[in-house]
């Protein structure tokens, strides 16, 4: 870069650590940024020089403790200072005279090169203090990140802090987190996920030291510069989220979910040309510094850690059997429970009840992402939300209904009067209803609606884009009487709005694949189930493997 070039970076870079940045400005720098390399290490350089200043000017007074490391250096100072030899200098006689004005003739000027030599050597000696005392100099304590959230974590030695809200300091070396993971919010801004068994050491409030184990970083724009240091890579966030992987060997591998960050290979203090990594990329650092192309990881790192609601989400779509049994959609629900028609309620055990109702519109209370449940009916308009969207196009039914909305089989009825149901339920000879292989089980007549706003809360940043599943009859149905062909429908409506339906004609044997796009303003998500124009017997009804979709 050129002087004009330097002097634009560097306004640009105080405004962005003043936070006085405008977002014309902030745009221009993130151009500079993603368009040269040496305008990346211009920062880098900059960012270094701001936080040692930042560290070194702040005073702590809450810690009798002082900082004692390095006190060698001190104690040769000193011992060279005492040794040194000394320096007479001679003191002019006090005399008062009248001053006299000299007149000078000008001669050529001689240069005295051992003086020369000798101030030359002074400047060195001096620079040389300067560069000892940045390496060797005590750093000042300060904290620096908090523990936002831990879940089982373990260190090693145990007596490390692991209480929310503890604040961690960058004078407490290496740490080594044995097992379980934590969240830390660094005050720069930046949030991490560190999961045992893990090595690292924070250094500021704007980078951090990973030597082994893995890391997720979120980092908002107003936190950008973040650095996450490993054995033999750098990499510097520019308003990003990303993971971090490295071996026992110190080989690093390096994830793009969100933004771009710079990757620069090598060890600290070796120069090499950084790349760039934009969302969807991912590379490795050999401990040679040779950076090569792999996959995206994406179910690799621990995205988002909520001890209290048990979330621990790793980019994984949500399963919305799993909210059928009280869960948030993550593994954490009952299998063989869910809302009982026709008024919502939790049952604490499920029995067959046949019954026959009117479609009234019920609110589940117990889960905040099931918003209600109700029973079709084709003979007049549904209420299908709780906020009064409507639906007019079911088939006729016979009014029936049976079981709740469950997730999964909560039995295996074996020689009932009324039929077998033996070895589960299937679809392509594939056993659902499982922790493994979930699904919504739902006999004929059933609808429930699942609040979509309420998940999106859960998840912020995060955009629900599609809804995925197979349907279909369970094929381990048994002959029942001269019911040898049991039939059933299946429905999805958003917003009150059909999106998909089959038309009388899905009988055992049949699947069918549902994927629906939806979009940030639409609500409400509805399943349904319908008899066939016959009976429900038998008609054990599958959504196998329900899947919202995060983004």
């Amino acid at each position: 870069m050129d002087i004009k070039g330097k002097t634009e970076l560097s306004s640009l870079i105080i405004e962005s650590l003043d936070g006085n940045i405008t977002p014309e400005r902030l745009k221009r720098l993130d151009q500079l940024l993603s368009q040269d390399q040496d305008a990346v290490e211009y920062y880098v350089r900059h960012l270094r020089i701001y936080s040692a200043f930042v560290r070194r000017g702040q005073v702590y007074f809450d810690t009798n403790k002082p900082d004692i490391r390095n006190m060698e250096l001190w104690d040769e100072l000193a011992e060279y200072e005492k040794n040194a030899p000394t320096i007479e200098i001679e003191t002019p006689e006090s005399a008062e005279a009248p001053i006299e004005v000299l007149k000078f003739e000008k001669s050529p000027r001689v240069i005295n090169k051992f003086s020369l030599f000798s101030a030359f050597i002074s400047a060195a000696a001096a620079v040389l203090f300067v560069l000892i005392y940045v390496k060797f100099a005590p750093t000042v304590a300060s904290s620096v990140a908090t523990i936002e959230d831990s879940v089982n974590a373990q260190w090693s030695p145990s007596e490390y802090p692991t209480k929310v809200g503890e604040r961690l300091w960058n004078n407490e070396g290496t740490r080594w987190l044995q097992k379980g993971m934590i969240k830390l919010a660094f005050d720069y801004g930046a949030e991490v996920i560190i999961e045992g068994p893990a090595e690292f050491k924070l250094e500021s409030p704007e980078k951090m030291h990973l030597y082994s184990g893995r890391l997720y970083s979120t980092v908002p724009s107003g936190a950008t510069g973040f650095i996450v240091q490993t054995p033999y890579s750098t990499v510097i966030d520019l308003g990003t989220e990303f993971g971090v992987k490295v071996d026992f060997d110190g080989t690093t591998d390096v994830h793009m979910f969100k933004g771009k960050a710079s990757l620069i290979p090598g060890s600290v203090g070796e120069k090499k040309k950084g790349v760039e990594l934009i969302a969807g990329q991912a590379k490795a650092v050999a401990s040679n510094g040779h950076v090569q192309k792999i996959e995206l990881e994406t179910r690799s790192f621990v995205r988002k850690l909520d001890s209290k609601t048990g979330v621990l989400w790793r980019g994984e779509s949500l399963n919305l059997a799993d909210i059928v049994g009280g869960g948030n959609g993550l593994g954490t629900g009952t299998i063989g429970t869910g809302p009982a028609l026709p008024d919502g309620h939790l049952p604490k055990k499920v029995t067959h009840t046949n019954f026959h109702t009117k479609p009234e519109y019920n609110s589940v209370l117990w889960s905040d992402f099931i918003d209600g449940i109700f029973v079709p009916d084709g003979e007049m308009t549904n209420v299908v939300s709780s906020l009064d969207h409507k639906f007019s196009g079911f088939h006729d039914t016979c009014g029936d209904a049976v079981l709740p909305v469950l997730n999964g089989m909560p039995f295996r009825e074996q020689n009932l009067s009324d039929g077998i149901l033996d070895a589960g339920v299937q679809l392509d000879s594939k056993v659902y209803g499982t922790q493994e292989n979930p699904a919504i089980v739902m006999h004929p007549n059933a609808g429930i609606t699942f609040d979509l706003d309420e998940i999106r809360k859960e998840f912020p940043g995060y955009a629900i884009t599609a809804f995925r599943t197979r349907c279909g009859i369970s094929e381990t149905v048994i002959e029942h009487g001269t019911r040898k062909e049991p039939k059933a429908d299946f429905w999805v409506l958003l917003d009150g709005q059909q999106v998909f339906a089959t038309q009388r004609d899905m009988s055992i044997g049949e699947v069918k694949e549902i994927d629906i796009s939806i979009d940030e303003n639409q609500r409400f998500l509805t399943l349904v189930t319908t008899d066939g124009a016959d009976q429900i017997e038998s008609d054990w009804c599958l959504f196998a493997e329900p899947q919202l979709v995060l983004e």
